[in-house]
Parts: C-alpha cells; sequence; structure tokens
C-alpha cells in the first residue's frame, strides 16, 4: 500500500518518535511509506525509513494566510499521491484527512493523546474535542484515552519501546540502596513537574536521597530541592542511549501527570525498561499488579510509594523489578508494528 502521514512539521514528543518507528516497521511490511511536510520544516529529529515528500510553505506577511496556504498546500499534496491509507497522528492534521477526497476506509487516525485536554481556551478545547466525531478510522495507543462518547475505534496499538536500547542493567549494578530518585523534569504544566518537586520537599527522610533530573528544570524548583537538603543533578538528553543510561542510573523513577491517568507514558515504559522501581499513574505500570501504581496523581499517595520504595528490601524490589521487566515484552516495535498493519490492511480489504 502506499500510506501517507501528514504532518505540519518534526518535533522531539514523543509521539514524533512513534511516528518515525511505525513508518519504519510498514515499510518493512513492503509499504511505500511517505512524511509529506511543509517544504520549510522536513528534516526528523527521529530517524526513519520513511520517506519525506514536501509540499510549499508559504512567505506571506500575514501569519493566519501564511497558515491558510501551508494547510491548503498540504491537503492538495496529499490529494496528488493519491494513497491507499492516509493516517493523522495531530488534531490539526485529523481535519486535513477528513477533507480529504478518498473513501474513507482509508483515512486513519492514530490518537496518542487525549488532545482536548491540551487547552484552556474553550474555542481550541473544542476544535480539538470535535475532530474526535469525524469520519475518521480511530486507533488509540491505550484504550481509556478518549471519553466514551468517542470510543468507536476500530484498534488499539500502544506506543513501543526499543528494548535494544531500553534495556536492564547489569544484576550485579542493581539496588544500590535507593538512593537515586529520577525525574523527566518537562516545563509543560500538565506534566506535574512542580508538583512532584513539592513532593519530594515534603518527604520526612531526606537523608542520602540524591535527586537526578533530566531534560528540564525551572530555576525556582531547582532552589526549593537545594533548600530541602537534597543533592540535585541536572542532566541534558540528547539522543535515546544517554535517556536510557539516565533511567539506569537511577534507582527509582518518577514518572507521574496530571492528566491522562492510564494512558501509556514513555518515560513510564521506558524506565521499567530499564530496571528501576517505578512509581506512576501511566501505563504500562497501571496494568500491572505493582504496589507502586497510582490511579491518578495524588501528592500524598505519591509520598506514601516513595517511602515504600525506600522500606522495600532486596527481595522485594528485585520482585517488583523483575514484574515490570516481563510485562515489556509485549511493547517491542515489531510486536507493534504487526498489529498497526494488520490494523490498516484489513480496513483496506
Amino acid at each position: 500500500m502506499k500510506i501517507i502521514i501528514p504532518v505540519l512539521g518534526f518535533g522531539r514528543a514523543g509521539g514524533e518518535r512513534v511516528l518515525s518507528k511505525l513508518a519504519t516497521e510498514l515499510m518493512s511490511y513492503g509499504h511505500d511509506v511517505s512524511f509529506v511536510a511543509p517544504d520549510n520544516k522536513t528534516k526528523p529529529y527521529y530517524a526513519t525509513t520513511a520517506k519525506i515528500v514536501t509540499s510549499k510553505s508559504s512567505q506571506n506577511r500575514v501569519k493566519i494566510f501564511r497558515i491558510i496556504k501551508v494547510y491548503y498546500n498540504l491537503w492538495r499534496k496529499c490529494i496528488e499521491l493519491k494513497p491507499d491509507a492516509v493516517i493523522a497522528s495531530f488534531y490539526l492534521t485529523a481535519y486535513l484527512v477528513a477533507l480529504l477526497p478518498i473513501k474513507r476506509h482509508k483515512k486513519f487516525y492514530y490518537i496518542q493523546a487525549y488532545e482536548a485536554n491540551f487547552f484552556d481556551n474553550k474555542i481550541w478545547k473544542l476544535i480539538a474535542s470535535l475532530t474526535y466525531c469525524l469520519p475518521l478510522n480511530k486507533i488509540l495507543n491505550s484504550p481509556n484515552l478518549l471519553p466514551r462518547k468517542y470510543d468507536d475505534f476500530i484498534g488499539i496499538v500502544p506506543a513501543g519501546v526499543d528494548l535494544n536500547i531500553f534495556y536492564p542493567r547489569p544484576k550485579n549494578k542493581l539496588l544500590n540502596g535507593c538512593a537515586s530518585i529520577g525525574i523527566i523534569g518537562r516545563k509543560e504544566k500538565h506534566k506535574g513537574t512542580s508538583e512532584v518537586i513539592s513532593v519530594l520537599c515534603a518527604l520526612e527522610n531526606k537523608i542520602g536521597i540524591i535527586i537526578n533530573i533530566a531534560i528540564y528544570l525551572g530555576e525556582i524548583d531547582k532552589e526549593r530541592l537545594v533548600s530541602a537538603g537534597f543533592q540535585v543533578n541536572f542532566i541534558p538528553i540528547t539522543s535515546d542511549s544517554e535517556l536510557a543510561s539516565f533511567y539506569r542510573s537511577n534507582d527509582i523513577m518518577i514518572a507521574v501527570g496530571l492528566i491522562e491517568d492510564g494512558a501509556f507514558h514513555y518515560p513510564c515504559a521506558e524506565a521499567m525498561a530499564c530496571g528501576c522501581l517505578v512509581i506512576s499513574n501511566y501505563a504500562p505500570l497501571t496494568e500491572t499488579n505493582s504496589v507502586l501504581k497510582l490511579d491518578k496523581f495524588d501528592a500524598c499517595k505519591l509520598g506514601e510509594a516513595i517511602n515504600l520504595c525506600l522500606s522495600l528490601d532486596q527481595e522485594e524490589k528485585s520482585k517488583e523489578i523483575q514484574s515490570n521487566i516481563s510485562v515489556l515484552n509485549k511493547y517491542g516495535w515489531e510486536i507493534v508494528g504487526e498489529k498497526f498493519n494488520n490494523l490498516l490492511s484489513n480496513a483496506n480489504k
């Protein structure tokens, strides 16, 4: 099949990695896969074997006219390519795909987040919400991602984890007393970084605990941690291998957020694969019987989970870690790619 994925640009978010990896997996099944992007935004951050096809950008000085022209040119290029399947992955491209003059069974919407949650503005929230009513074949990355009124999806395909990069540290380096706690810091408020730091600062027993924070750490939050008596390390990340090394350097990873409880979450999955004790309100941990899973973000429950981690004996830690690692087998990219390929192929029979 000729499969196209229209995008307005490429970035470093976890969802971008998923698209690049899925495109590569679909290529391995013999499909002709292309990303279609404006010609001024054509370099993917995450490597993919899929082709990059460009549409014309716009130099109009008026922003709204420039955006409309870029969107129109992208739509025209998608028509020109005469695809057998088109995959939207973002609320704005969902409208573009819905407007293509091709049959519905060729139109797909791979939903990795309930994007209406990302907006405070009621108009933008409505614009994002309405995409889930469009005549598209919805594929979700976790079963409870959308409100029930939008549950007419055709399948569930979780994001994958590269288990050749995200693997456990050697057994002789495991379980060093749970002195190091890791966080993937994010600037976006709904990621909950400041709330997690508040919980850490409120811990009664801070002796010997090192806090490692990757990607983002605001100065105010850093000062709060230092004032609370923690040794704080900030680690910039520029590659997946560095990210995996960061996970393996921690005994405990806190991978929580303020929205989308139970949805697939990369820091949760990757930390589990790397052999950490993981505290999370996200999948894959929420799909297990872990004593460290949370139903939702709750400062008191998070504090209790951290204290529980610090009190576990080595046998209990090892059991928790091995249970986490065993869950990750079904998240290998070959398995995830096969699920996605089957959904596309069955819809086009």
